[in-house]
């Protein structure tokens, strides 16, 4: 490849075109994301019912 068709994929940035992700790797990702969030969630709600002590007192 010669320079001139690396400098075809250049974005003004200075950063390299990427390429759009594939469905099974967004739909991964969507459910990953989801089951971190749920987790997180779970992990608020035991917070504020007290059943997971932040700051446990004496």
């Amino acid at each position: 490849m010669t320079d001139e068709d690396d400098d075809r994929f250049a974005r003004p940035d200075g950063h390299r075109y990427d390429a759009p992700e594939s469905d099974d790797t967004r739909i991964n990702k969507e459910w990953a994301y989801a089951a971190l969030g749920i987790l997180v969630v779970l992990m608020m709600v035991l917070v504020a019912t007290g059943t997971v002590q932040i700051f446990p007192g004496g």
